[in-house]
């Protein structure tokens, strides 16, 4: 790789064998550096590779503008948070994440704060991302010596739900202001015994957050024939209209219509889930 431009001393712009620009981290990577020299790869510590050049372009104007060790942070934040909710994430959440941050100390600055109103949606639903928050709350209080509220932790969660699942936040927000209505119709459905210790319970919750998130972002699914799982229906009849009243629900909240083949496997879902 060759440096294209020196954005900071630990920040490089670069164009790779493919003619792509990069953003390259490293400590004191960009040093002494000059546009058109090789880059030295054994200080290489983080390569960005972007959606698009206006994104690029977005983390190069913030990587400038951004305090050092506020970059540093954000950085370990994001690592942590690999670790700890095990899932990939997408590149841009380096440029999402620490614009929020940013914008958050900048608010605590002037003696404001932003509240989030799914502050227990998220709590509830995406526990190991809220996790993840409150660790970065207590790493800014640490470093930049700030206290941030706990709805900065559930703003932090969302901004890594996103992503987990390369959506939009609007699509994100969206999806979890549905899940509680979702698992209340689950919860107090008549006739279902559910297991609330059980792994496929869990599995259920995954599957249902994520049926959420597909139908907000109008991302298009490879489904079953629903006649393969028709022969079942019969045997788990209780849950198949569990699964319907779920799906109609979230067609109407979503504007997005709901295939039959996604009833017909949420319906095996809740059924494995119950008490047997």
């Amino acid at each position: 790789m060759r440096i294209h431009k020196v954005i900071n001393n630990n920040v490089v712009s670069c164009i790779d064998s493919d003619g792509q620009e990069l953003v390259v981290m490293g400590r004191g990577i960009g040093f002494g550096a000059r546009p058109g020299t090789t880059l030295d790869a054994a200080a290489v510590e983080k390569i960005f590779r972007m959606d698009s050049p206006e994104q690029a372009s977005r983390l190069q104007d913030m990587f400038r503008q951004l305090p050092p060790e506020v970059l540093e942070l954000c950085t370990q934040i994001i690592e942590y948070a690999k670790t700890a909710i095990g899932r990939e994430l997408n590149e841009s959440i380096y440029l999402t994440l620490s614009d929020h941050i940013l914008f958050s100390l900048s608010l605590t600055q002037q003696g404001m704060a932003l509240p989030n109103p799914l502050l227990t949606e998220v709590r509830v639903f995406y526990p190991a991302e809220y996790a993840v928050g409150k660790y970065a709350l207590e790493r800014i209080r640490a470093v930049m010596g700030k206290a941030l509220g706990e709805d900065e932790a559930a703003s932090i969660a969302l901004h890594l739900v996103n992503a987990e699942y390369s959506g939009s936040m609007n699509t994100t927000m969206h999806a979890t202001q549905v899940l509680q209505p979702m698992v209340e119709i689950l919860e107090t459905w008549p006739g279902l015994k559910l297991n609330h210790q059980h792994l496929f319970y869990d599995e259920l919750i995954v599957h249902i957050k994520f049926m959420a998130l597909q139908a907000f972002s109008r991302a298009e699914r490879e489904w079953m024939d629903v006649q393969v799982v028709s022969g079942l229906l019969q045997y788990i009849s209780t849950a198949y209209a569990c699964a319907g009243a779920i799906t109609d629900y979230l067609s109407q909240q979503s504007g997005a219509p709901v295939p039959a083949a996604e009833r017909a496997y949420l319906a095996m879902c809740i059924h494995r889930a119950c008490i047997s």
